[in-house]
């Protein structure tokens, strides 16, 4: 990104097709290109209507010149009948040419509302299918510049994405069409220009064109560093609000442990990278601003010195050189877009090149196939796991040749020191870990796994309770007595109240209502990694023995280091003897 060169467009074009297509091919597509024409349609019908004013202007500023009143007003208000035909007044075509403005404009902005609409659904739907955005979290890839901060990507770059987009590539047809329409007026009015005995046809078009080489190309030196500057500044605001949600997320915890200071100067290190980048950013842009208005400012000059050679000559009327001035204008203004648009084009380029990173990482982790084949054994039947070897993302074993069996209808541990990869066995049978071959025949039976902190939905208690299922699947005296069940009775009167419950309730509190789902659901399996872990020896068998007397027939399968837990459970498994090394490389933070 260190400059506009073939390399980078051809990367740029590449990126925006593979962003836009799916969208001008999708179910939504007589929209999408039913309101693209009409935009592109009012547009041009725009710039045929600027054109169609120069001659007007040419009409009354000839009149002002001759003193000629009644002209004057009738080319301001009316029609004037000339040599040329028949010119309408200036606020003949000004009124529709606001109408087509305004309409056009609103018609873009529908265009990009429905477009973002339908990428929001698609990116948000494929980032949660197959689990793609844990596979995202526990891999390499998710660490790449742009697929960082995905709630940014699909939330922030999507909308910036779609409206810039549009805007540029309307800019570009406008400016396209405008050169076409006014290079031939611009040639015909100019005249030929005598000096030092040369003949120089259509000077004006010639002068128009040199100044947008020589604007485009210093613009071009002082705002190429722009487009990474401006990719960096959004993954530096994104990580500083990042760190600022983390803060408030882990409140208890930073204030048990007096982290303040540490936590300020973290803080202030991610705050450190957004201020310097961004005073690069200012100073680049100083530069860019300078040069660009400074060329604006000298632009509609230069176009009057160059014309006044004729115009003092008395080749051309005073209407003639106005209209060739404004002519002069668009030309140089279609011909100098790119480095008019510098700055803007900077920034598109960062937000195209960051959503299309994002989404071929989601294209990836959804491309992840594991090589475990799942056979399916009737509804009594138990759990058979057959050779599977169980990897780290990065390719490296952690288990190897597991062969085990989990009975149907029985309590079964599962024991072995910490990173044994206990864990991560449990997110193989849940069909969620990836990097793993081997054969497991399960039953087809509604399963749940629960990890040791229990995922807390936003909204009501009661959802929090009825999770994953509707808030609506089960009756408030259901969720009530489920409460009671598993000693969060104090918590009824607040079934229906939104509060942060995952920060309000303690880790023993979270494990409680972890068992309340289970009884509401009453899965054929239960999974429990670790999920008493944070309570007491009589909690724990309090809460265990309620599963065995609400949900009969249930299997249960445990994760656990306490011996007391242990001696609950009918079988017991060490994974030991499978275990590649010793640490674990997937912390509780990245489970579902």
């Amino acid at each position: 990104m260190h400059g506009i060169n073939m390399q980078h467009l051809r990367l740029l074009l590449k990126d925006v097709w593979y962003l836009t297509r799916p969208y001008f091919v999708s179910e939504d597509k007589k929209w999408a290109w039913g309101l693209l024409v009409a935009v592109l349609v009012l547009t041009f019908s725009i710039v045929g209507m600027d054109l169609l004013q120069s001659f007007s202007r040419n009409v009354y500023y000839t009149a002002l010149q001759q003193r000629d009143a009644t002209t004057f007003l009738r080319g301001l208000f009316w029609y004037v009948h000339n040599d040329s035909g028949y010119v309408p007044g200036f606020f003949i075509i000004t009124i529709p040419a606001i109408l087509f403005s305004v309409y056009a404009t609103y018609l873009q902005q529908m265009l990009g509302l429905r477009w973002r609409r339908w990428l929001t659904a698609r990116m948000t739907r494929q980032w949660m299918e197959h689990q793609t955005y844990f596979r995202i979290a526990i891999t390499t890839s998710g660490l790449e510049a742009g697929a960082d901060n995905p709630d940014q990507r699909i939330q922030e770059d999507l909308n910036s994405f779609v409206t810039d987009t549009l805007t540029q590539f309307i800019n570009l047809l406008s400016n396209i069409v405008t050169l076409f329409s006014y290079v031939g007026l611009l040639w015909v009015l100019s005249g030929p220009l005598e000096i030092w005995g040369m003949s120089i046809p259509g000077y004006f078009f010639w002068a128009a064109l040199i100044y947008s080489v020589v604007a485009t190309w210093v613009t071009h030196l002082a705002g190429h560093k722009l487009a990474g500057l401006q990719f960096f500044q959004q993954r530096a605001e994104a990580d500083f609000r990042y760190s600022l949600v983390h803060v408030r997320n882990n409140a208890e915890g930073i204030a048990l442990y007096r982290g303040e200071a540490e936590e300020q100067a973290g803080l202030d290190r991610s705050f450190a990278s957004v201020y310097g980048n961004f005073l690069s950013i200012m100073r680049r842009t100083k530069w860019l601003g300078l040069l660009t208005t400074g060329l604006d400012v000298v632009s509609g000059n230069f176009a009057l010195l160059i014309g006044s050679i004729r115009y003092f000559a008395g080749k051309m009327s005073f209407g003639t050189l106005m209209q060739l001035v404004m002519a002069f204008s668009r030309v140089q203004g279609a011909l100098g877009w790119l480095s008019n648009s510098y700055a803007a084009l900077t920034t598109w380029h960062a937000e195209v090149a960051r959503l299309a990173t994002f989404q071929r990482v989601m294209d990836r982790a959804q491309a992840m196939q594991s090589e475990v084949s799942l056979i399916a054994a009737p509804a009594g039947a138990g759990m058979q796991v057959s050779g599977l070897d169980v990897f780290r993302p990065d390719g490296t074993a952690l288990l190897r040749g597991v062969n085990l069996t989990l009975p149907h209808g029985q309590m079964t541990v599962v024991t072995g020191p910490s990173g044994t990869g206990k864990s991560t066995l449990f997110r193989v049978l849940a069909g969620i870990w990836p990097f793993a071959k081997g054969t497991i025949t399960r039953p087809d039976v509604p399963m749940m796994f629960v990890p040791q902190r229990p995922y807390m939905p936003t909204g009501t208690l009661r959802r929090a309770v009825t999770y994953p299922a509707d808030s609506t699947a089960y009756a408030a005296t259901q969720v009530a007595q489920a409460l009671q069940q598993v000693g969060l009775g104090a918590l009824v009167p607040r079934l229906e109240n939104e509060e942060p419950w995952g920060q309000i309730l303690s880790p023993g509190e979270l494990q409680r209502l972890a068992f309340a789902r289970i009884v509401l659901a009453r899965p054929g399996w239960v999974f429990l990694d670790e999920s008493t872990s944070n309570l007491d020896a009589a909690s724990e068998a309090a809460l265990y023995a309620l599963l065995a007397q609400t949900c009969p027939g249930m299997t249960v399968v445990s994760i656990t280091h306490r011996q007391s837990v242990v001696g609950m459970h009918e079988n017991a498994i060490d994974l030991t003897p499978f275990a590649v090394g010793a640490t674990d490389v997937v912390s509780a933070d990245a489970s579902p």
